[in-house]
Formats: structure tokens, sequence, C-alpha cells
């Protein structure tokens, strides 16, 4: 089926059309909350809940709109509620101080990050190589690192466009600001990103040149 009929025909209550959504953007959607909450059965949780509104109000959907946006829109809110919660509960049960927002994102090797792929889908065209396909995963990681090291508007600014392959205008819906505005968000963060690159990898000469010269 066509997407465009799938969504018209779930606007009118098709659960068949529903279920086909739910095939198409589960993963997705659970990738998106790990990115956000760090934590991966809190993930699917959220992804469910959103599935379920989704199953009982329809009629709130406007086809005209894209479906991913929309469905991201949800699920941000809706995670963003649980780490206010979650930070909520932490404080009054006197657990400590509540995690970071890097300390709560994805780390190690998740369910959710290993079926994730980094800009430009080239593991698909490595999957013939292992030895390119290893040093493509280990690229993968180092790029990731740095990505969390980014203040989380930042972070999720660069995440929608680059993982999420969105475009500016249903990136700038997902995250509640006008497309100008996350245009200037996502360069600044683009910005940021590459000046922790550079920076590593100037500490990474500095180190080697200083060991030869020590040597």
């Amino acid at each position: 089926m066509e997407e465009e009929t799938v969504l018209l025909r779930f606007r009118e209550g098709s659960l068949e059309a529903f279920e086909w959504l739910v095939r198409k953007y589960q993963r997705p959607a659970v990738r998106f909350a790990y990115h956000l909450t760090g934590d991966y059965h809190t993930a699917e949780d959220l992804a469910q809940d959103c599935f379920a509104y989704l199953l009982v109000y329809p009629e709130k959907y406007d086809h005209r709109a894209s479906f991913k946006t929309y469905l991201f829109t949800i699920l941000r809110n809706k995670s963003i509620d649980s780490i206010r919660k979650r930070t909520r509960q932490q404080t009054l049960t006197g657990a400590g101080r509540a995690a970071s927002p890097e300390e709560r994102r994805p780390q190690g090797n998740d369910p959710a990050v290993g079926g994730q792929e980094s800009p430009g889908s080239i593991h698909t065209q490595a999957a013939d190589n292992p030895e390119r396909l290893a040093i493509i995963r280990e690229e993968d990681m180092e790029w990731r690192r740095r990505l969390l090291r980014l203040k989380p508007d930042y972070c999720q600014a660069v995440y929608l466009v680059d993982v999420g392959q969105m475009s500016y205008v249903q990136a700038a819906a997902v995250m509640g600001r006008s497309t100008v505005s996350f245009k200037v968000l996502l360069h600044r963060a683009r910005k940021k990103l590459r000046q922790i690159y550079e920076k590593e990898e100037w500490d990474c000469e500095v180190n080697r040149t200083g060991a030869s010269i020590s040597g």
C-alpha cells in the first residue's frame, strides 16, 4: 500500500492501516525515545503509549502533514514528561542527584543502537566487507560519543536531520521551533560538533608528538 492511502485509511479508523504504520515506525520511534531518555525499556513503553494514543484518536492526525513528524512530536513530549517525572521521583525519594543529559543517553551496545544507521546509510554499502564494516561501526561510536557531548537541543537537532533523515521543516516542527530558528540551531550544533572533533584531533596529535619527542 502507498503510505498516503494508508494514512487516509488510518484516519478513518482502519486497524489494518494502523498496524502497517506500527510495523514501519515502531523501531525509529523506540530509537528516538531512547536517544532522549537513555533507557531502552522506558523508550519501548513510551513508543507503545504513543501508538496507543494514535489508535484511540486517529482523527487528530492531519493526513496532509508528515506522519513521522506527528509521531515524533508526541514522542518528544512524552519523553520530556517521563524525564521530568523521573527527576521529581529521585528528588522526593532522596535517591541522589538526577542524571545529567549525557548519563541519560545511550551507552554501550544497547539493542536500540545496534540497528541505527549513521548519516548516509553506509552500513548497507559495507555489508559484504567485514573489515570495512568494523571500521564504520567504530567510526559511528566515535561520532555518537561526540554527539552526546552537545547540549540536549543541539544533540536533538543533529539527530533528527542527520540520523532521522528529517527535513528542516519536519525537525523544526518536532522541536516546536520555526524553520529559521531551527536552521540557526542546527548550524550552531554542527559547528560545536566540528569544534569537538578538531579539539580531539589536536589533543591526539599533541599526545602523539609529545610521546615521540620524549621517546
